[in-house]
């Protein structure tokens, strides 16, 4: 059986990125919990525009039309906004086929293979992936989980026993009351604006990303001369 490769290895042999620029993207990737695409997007390593090429070349999969595509909400309710929000996708189409569920899914990256197969185990389907627009998914995550709310149906690997060691079960753990995710409404659209900073600082801290005397001496240098520091 071939081996897929992942979207690093393509971007690479398209000559978009370098190997060395794809290594520190993984880093950080890693080191956030983040999927690959949203650290090169990010970080401007990568145009959507280019991106969408090279998959379109490479996998000559279908490519997600927001405005020609209807979008199933059964679908949508299959896949927890976090989990859709996170690894940038969107359940289109729910479909039996030969006995089996088809779960139809734009993605930004449809070669990452961690988020299928989470998507497919959480939902038990067989996931079947469309190319996305990173700008035009995003709004179409926006619009179609507006007010949805999704369950999640805590499941057991075929594979794997209780008494096993390994990953959970997704939703596993929960009680049945808890086995739902809420309406799209984040906490940070009523919080102050310092008070976002503070806690993305403070997330990114205990990630490892920049240490809390780094953060500091990064805003004396924004400092103008003269300027005093302020009372703890």
């Amino acid at each position: 059986m071939t081996t897929r490769p992942g979207l690093g290895d393509v971007l690479v042999e398209e000559k978009l990125i370098g190997r060395e620029q794809l290594n520190q993207a993984s880093r950080v990737a890693e080191r956030l919990g983040s999927p690959l695409v949203s650290v090169l997007l990010e970080q401007g390593l990568i145009t959507e525009d280019a991106l969408v090429d090279a998959l379109s070349r490479r996998l000559h999969m279908q490519l997600f039309d927001p405005s020609r595509t209807s979008i199933d909400l059964d679908a949508v309710r299959e896949v927890p906004y976090e989990e859709a929000n996170r690894y940038r996708l969107l359940p289109v189409q729910l479909v039996q086929r030969a006995g089996q569920r088809i779960l139809k899914m734009a993605m930004v990256d449809p070669l990452d293979s961690q988020a299928i197969e989470d998507i497919e185990f959480s939902t038990a389907s067989t996931v079947e992936p469309m190319i996305a627009r990173p700008s035009q998914l995003a709004e179409a995550i926006r619009h179609h989980y507006r007010g949805v709310v999704t369950k999640v149906i805590a499941r057991q690997r075929a594979n794997e026993s209780e008494g096993q060691r390994g990953r959970k079960a997704f939703g596993a753990g929960l009680d049945q009351g808890q086995l739902h995710t809420r309406p799209v409404e984040r906490i940070q659209q009523g919080a102050p604006a310092s008070h976002r900073v503070d806690a993305l600082v403070s997330l990114l801290v205990r990630k490892g990303v920049f240490s809390q005397e780094e953060y500091e001496d990064q805003l004396r240098s924004f400092r103008q001369p003269g300027e005093a520091d302020e009372p703890a």
